[in-house]
């Protein structure tokens, strides 16, 4: 009986310290920083009509969607933009070749970006193996800046991607963007780390529940 008891105690004591850590914020609140949407593999067809895609709420459609931020189509070897969602670009014209970036790059104002509605031009310019293109059927990352469908923003991201010259295989990955509107750099691994709050909570109850056994 003692033992039972004892085992309740430590269990309470459990609960206890993950309220304590959420509710003195030692975890980040979830509309705060780092956004991150998940893995999503958004399939880009090989077609005019591509895939029109709300980082917003990672809604796609083959049709234009209230919201849409990008539409990338013919596997990745044409890509167009809303005026909410810029591309960083090799210049600051609306059909200038979008830029593939790299882990470790910083997405900031100090990049170019464009205005309005936008495409990415002829595909050659951007599909390549020279420095800034995008390697046909390798991942890469666009740069993007960006206002939110309630007009919030604008704030920088990154998009991991993989295009193809037109043929099966083209894909959006996943994306991230910083919501205070600061750089965000492109992380070593794709999906950003855990917060130093989630590892700390993770460890106490996982010694918790160790010491129950």
């Amino acid at each position: 009986m003692k033992i039972e008891n004892t085992r309740h105690l430590s269990g309470m004591k459990c609960l206890l310290l993950a309220s304590a850590i959420l509710s003195f914020g030692i975890l980040p609140a979830a509309n705060a920083a780092i956004i991150y949407s998940g893995l999503q593999n958004i399939a880009i067809p090989t077609t005019f009509d591509g895939v029109y895609i709300n980082i917003d709420n990672a809604a796609t459609s083959s049709t234009t969607i209230t919201g849409w931020d990008i539409n990338p189509f013919f596997g990745g070897a044409g890509i167009a933009n809303s005026a909410a969602f810029q591309p960083a670009r090799t210049g600051t014209a609306n059909d200038d070749p979008v830029l593939n970036f790299a882990a470790g790059d910083l997405i900031s104002s100090t990049l170019n970006f464009s205005s309005g509605f936008g495409g990415s031009g002829d595909p050659v310019s951007y599909l390549g193996n020279s420095p800034g293109q995008f390697a046909v059927g390798q991942e890469g990352y666009l740069g993007f800046r960006f206002t939110t469908d309630s007009s919030d923003g604008p704030y920088f991201g990154w998009m991991r991607v993989l295009f193809t010259a037109d043929s099966p295989g083209g894909m959006i990955k996943d994306w991230s963007y910083d919501n205070t509107g600061a750089a965000i750099t492109i992380p070593a691994a794709a999906t950003p780390e855990p917060s130093r709050g989630l590892l700390l909570l993770l460890g106490c109850l996982t010694a918790c529940f160790r010491r129950r056994r």
